[in-house]
């Protein structure tokens, strides 16, 4: 046989093509990007674009509570750390007492209270 044309020779197997694959039940952003664009397409992107939105949502919001917890906890340990003169407890629990959030409705503003009132109860314990 002549090389170069025809069946390769008995026992030698003809060169493999790569194969790209996808991963089952995703889409992947390269393989929606290769075809033309459809609304198939930019419904893919959409949803993985969301789904990266999720994501960071979520680690950011981690983060928010565990610094947030972490000053708080902070606090906890200073107070229980040493005596403070009864003026300044007077003014850590009035900072304390006029905190007005709503646990069950999860409000974005609420955590923003928790946070200043942590901050300004931080200041007190300075002062």
């Amino acid at each position: 046989m002549i090389p170069g044309k025809g069946k390769p020779p008995t026992g030698k197997a003809a060169p493999a093509k790569p194969v790209v694959t996808v991963p089952r039940g995703g889409k992947s952003v390269a393989a929606a990007l290769g075809r033309k664009p459809s609304r198939r397409t930019a419904n893919d992107m959409l949803v993985l674009e969301l789904r990266r939105l999720r994501a960071m949502f979520s680690e950011i919001a981690e983060r928010y509570v565990a610094d947030t917890e972490g000053g708080i906890a902070a606090l906890i340990e200073a107070v229980e750390g040493k005596p403070l003169p009864v003026a300044r407890v007077q003014r850590m629990l009035k900072i304390l007492h006029d905190l007005s959030v709503k646990p069950g409705k999860g409000r974005r503003k609420d955590l923003a209270r928790i946070g200043r009132a942590a901050t300004s109860l931080h200041k007190a314990m300075g002062a």
